[in-house]
């Protein structure tokens, strides 16, 4: 948490004061690249993206805002599993290099398996994908990097994490660490648009059918090297 000054409009008519406010805070906010929080009016096709350098988002097929599920803001991100994905532009702050990283999100997935959270749509860009019976994280076209033990429940909310510390790599459902930790020294630095809710269009296309929510992608910085507390509020825009 961290304290801001907010406009206080309940005081005297015509007059406004600033008063403190307790909010929640990240203290790694400056090194978010990308946070998609899904919310907005039901329909809409604008998303925004709420990171500290904000890129243009564009939704493809059907993808849209959606209030029928959400897990904070009463709204998220809406695919229909048949040719619905979003797509971001290639940005340096997606090159990871041989760094930290963490990318997570919250899904509500409608499918058991064969589908795509995110990806970087080139050889070698990392994905986030449940195919072949099993959740991976993996490099587009080289190889799987960490397989879950086990696949996200479907129809339920469930927060999802690929993080890198050091040179290991995990992943967590809910906040528990699913399969081995995997030891990566791969280069992340890949010239390419990120994707999400689908791997490779052109290629090979694992549409994600549901819901998701709160996508978030840190450079830099390994958020989870162990078990933890899955967030219970929006990811923080604010840093503290």
């Amino acid at each position: 948490m961290t304290l801001v000054w907010r406009p206080d409009y309940n005081g005297t008519p015509g007059k406004v004061t600033l008063k403190k406010e307790s909010v929640a805070a990240d203290p790694y906010y400056n090194n978010v690249s990308l946070l998609l929080h899904g919310d907005g009016a039901n329909g809409s096709t604008t998303i925004v993206d709420s990171s500290t350098s904000p890129k243009t988002v564009t939704a493809v097929g059907n993808a849209q805002i959606s209030t029928a599920q959400s897990k904070f803001g009463g709204a998220s991100l809406a695919f229909d599993g048949a040719g619905d994905y979003l797509t971001i532009p290639d940005d340096s702050s997606f090159d990871f290099g041989f760094n930290d990283f963490t990318i997570e999100g919250w899904i509500y997935t409608q499918k058991a398996d064969e589908y795509c959270v995110c990806a970087q749509s080139s050889i070698g860009g990392f994905m986030l994908v449940a195919y072949s019976g099993g959740f991976r994280f993996r490099r587009f076209g080289v190889a799987d990097v960490v397989v879950a033990s086990s696949l996200p429940e479907t129809n339920t909310w469930i927060h999802v994490a690929a993080c890198r510390s050091g040179t290991s790599t995990r992943l967590f459902f809910n906040g528990v660490q699913t399969g081995t930790t995997a030891t990566d020294t791969a280069n992340y630095t890949i010239a390419a648009n990120i994707l999400v809710g689908v791997d490779q269009p052109v290629v090979a296309s694992v549409y994600f059918q549901g819901y998701i929510d709160d996508l978030r992608i840190t450079k830099g910085v390994a958020r989870y090297s162990s078990n933890f507390t899955p967030p219970t509020a929006p990811f923080p825009e604010v840093l503290g």
